[in-house]
C-alpha cells in the first residue's frame, strides 16, 4: 500500500510544521486563517492534495507496481520531455521480466502456492544418519538387522555371492558401509550401509525393488546411485520444483499473450531434473500421499539428471488436465475435493463460502444426523454448492495428485462392491478411492461406488467426468470469473480492497470486465486498462 503525500506547501509554511501549527492554534482558541476574513493569512493555508498523480509520481507508481523497481533514467527523461507517461514507456514496463514475475507472484498469493512443509518422499526409503555415521534407512532397518540400528562404522565385506557379511553386535546382525555417489550430488560420494546401498532392481524372489514391496525384501536396497531413496535436500528440491512448475504454467500463458482462460484448460506442465527423478522413481513408492496412477506417462519424460535443477522442459499432463486447477502443486496444496473448489471460488469467483447466520444447529438435532451434507441442516447452505462443485475433482485423488481414469476406475467396481459387502480383504484401490463402509441405511447403496459419485444428483454426474475445466468455463460463460479477475487485479494494483468502491467506480469495474472479455481475455491488456484509469491515477 502506497502512502499518499500531501501537495506542496507555501514557502512560508514549512511542510513538517503546517498541519501541526494549525492544530495548535485551534487547541488554544486562536482563530485560524480559514475563520478570518477572506484574504487574511492566506499563506498559512495548506494546499489540497492534487486529484491526480503528477507525471513523475505516476511513473514511479507504475514502475514499482509493474516491475518492482524504481523508474529508469531513460523512462524518467521520456516523461520529463513529454509531460506525461508516454505509451511506449508503459509498453516497456509491461514487456519486462519484472512484470511477468510480479504477475506470477500475484497468482501465488491467490493460489497459496507453497508446499514446502510436505514430505512427498517415502518414509521407508528415506535415508538418515546416526551422529556422523553412515547413511541408512531407519524404517527398514529391522528388516535387515533385526532392530532399528545402523550398520557398523567400518568398510563392508562381502561373501562369494556378493552379499554383505554381518556379525552379531549388541543383539543385531550388522554389516559395514560402502561408498556411493548419490544421484543428488554425484561428485561427493557418501558412506551408506551396505544393505541399503544394494543396487539391484529385482531380487531373487522377483520383487521389484523400486516398489512398496521392495521395502520388505532383504535383497532390495536404494538401487543404482541410491535412486529410490532420498534425504532432506532432495525433498526440498522436489517440493520447490512442484511449486515452480505451476508458476511456469502461469508465466507461459500470460507471457505468451494467450487468453487468461487457458489457465483453466491447458494441459501444459514443466519438469526439471528433481521432478523427472521424482515422477520416475519416487511417486509410486509408499507414502502418505497418493500419486499412483500418475498424472503423466513416465516414458514421455525428458532425460534429465537430478542435478539439472535449472533446466526446465515442457510436457503434457493426462487427458483430464485443467490447467492450474489440476497442477500437482494445486492438488497437494488443497488435498480434499472440498478445499479445492473452496479456493477456486474465493480466488477466481470472489465468492467465499460463509456459514449461515446464527451458526449450525446443535449436533443433537435430528437433521444433524443426515449423512448427505447437501441436505443436513446448517451444512446445506454451503454444501449444496460445494459438493457438486467438488465433484469436478472426482477423478483426482484426495491427499495426493493421482489421476483416476474412467477405464481403470469406473463409477462402480464389482470387486469393491463384493469386498465391501462380505468384509473380505479389499485392494488398496478399493480402500482409497471407493466407498467401503456405510454407517446408515442411506449410505448402503453407495457401497463399491467411486467416492465422487456418492450422494450425487443425476444432473451433477457429468461434473465428475468433465473435470474442473467445466466448472471454470461455466464461470466464464456467466461472467463471474472475468469480473472477479478484473476485481482481484484492481485490488492488487490499487493496493486496497475494492469493496468500498463508489458508484462510479463500480461502473468502472463493469467496464474493466467488458473490455477484458472483448480483448480476448488478455491479462496484460487488463493490467494496462487498470493502470491507465483515473481511479489508479488518483492520489492514494
Amino acid at each position: 500500500m502506497r502512502m499518499t503525500v500531501a501537495g506542496p506547501l507555501r514557502p512560508n509554511a514549512p511542510a513538517p510544521l503546517c498541519g501541526l501549527f494549525l492544530a495548535v492554534l485551534s487547541l488554544v482558541g486562536v482563530q485560524t486563517a480559514a475563520a478570518q476574513a477572506p484574504g487574511e493569512n492566506v499563506d498559512l493555508l495548506c494546499e489540497a492534495a492534487p486529484d491526480e498523480l503528477t507525471p513523475a509520481r505516476y511513473l514511479r507508481a507504475l514502475s514499482l507496481d509493474l516491475t518492482g523497481e524504481l523508474p529508469s533514467a531513460a523512462h524518467t527523461a521520456a516523461v520529463d520531455a513529454a509531460g506525461d507517461v508516454p505509451e511506449d514507456v508503459l509498453d516497456d514496463l509491461l514487456a519486462t521480466p519484472g512484470f511477468l514475475e510480479r504477475t506470477v507472484r500475484h497468482h501465488d498469493a491467490l493460489l497459496w502456492n507453497s508446499v514446502r512443509n510436505l514430505n512427498l518422499l517415502s518414509v521407508a526409503f528415506s535415508l538418515g544418519q546416526t551422529a556422523n555415521g553412515p547413511f541408512f534407512r531407519r524404517v527398514t532397518a529391522p528388516t535387515y538387522r533385526g532392530t532399528t540400528v545402523a550398520c557398523l562404522d567400518e568398510p563392508a565385506t562381502f561373501d562369494a555371492a556378493g552379499r554383505p557379511v554381518t556379525r552379531l553386535v549388541d543383539g543385531a546382525r550388522r554389516e559395514g558401509w560402502v561408498f556411493v555417489a548419490p544421484y543428488w550430488n554425484p561428485e561427493t560420494p557418501i558412506k551408506v550401509c551396505a544393505f541399503d546401498a544394494q543396487d539391484g532392481l529385482v531380487s531373487s524372489l522377483g520383487t521389484e525393488c523400486g516398489t512398496p514391496r521392495g521395502a520388505q525384501d532383504v535383497e532390495c536396497g536404494c538401487g543404482p546411485d541410491l535412486r529410490f531413496c532420498g534425504v532432506e535436500q532432495t525433498r526440498l528440491a522436489v517440493v520447490d520444483a512442484i511449486a515452480e512448475s505451476q508458476r511456469r504454467v502461469i508465466a507461459a500463458v500470460i507471457g505468451e499473450g494467450q487468453p487468461y482462460t487457458d489457465l483453466f484448460t491447458t494441459r501444459r506442465a514443466f519438469v526439471n531434473g528433481p521432478l523427472v527423478h521424482f515422477w520416475r522413481y519416487h511417486a509410486r513408492l509408499p507414502n502418505n500421499y497418493v500419486f499412483e496412477p500418475l498424472l503423466l506417462d513416465p516414458a514421455t519424460l525428458p532425460d534429465l539428471p537430478f542435478t539439472a535443477r535449472d533446466t526446465w522442459v515442457e510436457i503434457e499432463l493426462a487427458a483430464g488436465g485443467a490447467g492450474i486447477l489440476t497442477q500437482p502443486a494445486f492438488l497437494i496444496r488443497f488435498q480434499t475435493n472440498r478445499a479445492r473448489p473452496n479456493r477456486f471460488y474465493d480466488a477466481f469467483l470472489c465468492q467465499p463460502f460463509q456459514p449461515p447466520p446464527g451458526g449450525l444447529p446443535p449436533a443433537s438435532s435430528e437433521c444433524s444426523r443426515e449423512p448427505d451434507l447437501q441436505q443436513r441442516c446448517g451444512c446445506k447452505y454451503c454444501h449444496a454448492l460445494l459438493e457438486p462443485s467438488g465433484a469436478h475433482w472426482g477423478r483426482y485423488s484426495e491427499q495426493g495428485a493421482a489421476f483416476l481414469s474412467p477405464e481403470r476406475f469406473p463409477p462402480t467396481r464389482q470387486d469393491c462392491v463384493s469386498c465391501a459387502l462380505t468384509g473380505q480383504s479389499c485392494s488398496d484401490e478399493c480402500r482409497r478411492f471407493y466407498v467401503m463402509s456405510a454407517l446408515t441405511d442411506e449410505e448402503r447403496p453407495s457401497l463399491g461406488m467411486l467416492k465422487a459419485y456418492q450422494f450425487r444428483r443425476e444432473d451433477h454426474v457429468r461434473n465428475v467426468e468433465t473435470g474442473p475445466r467445466l466448472l471454470a468455463l461455466g464461470a466464464v460463460a456467466d461472467n463471474r470469473l472475468p469480473r472477479c479477475v478484473a476485481r482481484r487485479t484492481a485490488e492488487w494494483l490499487l493496493g486496497r480492497p475494492v469493496e468500498g468502491l463508489t458508484a462510479a467506480e463500480e461502473v468502472w469495474l463493469d467496464e474493466l470486465t467488458t473490455r477484458f472479455v472483448t480483448a480476448g481475455y488478455r491479462y496484460d491488456l487488463l493490467v494496462r486498462d487498470v493502470v491507465t484509469s483515473p481511479v489508479y491515477r488518483r492520489a492514494r
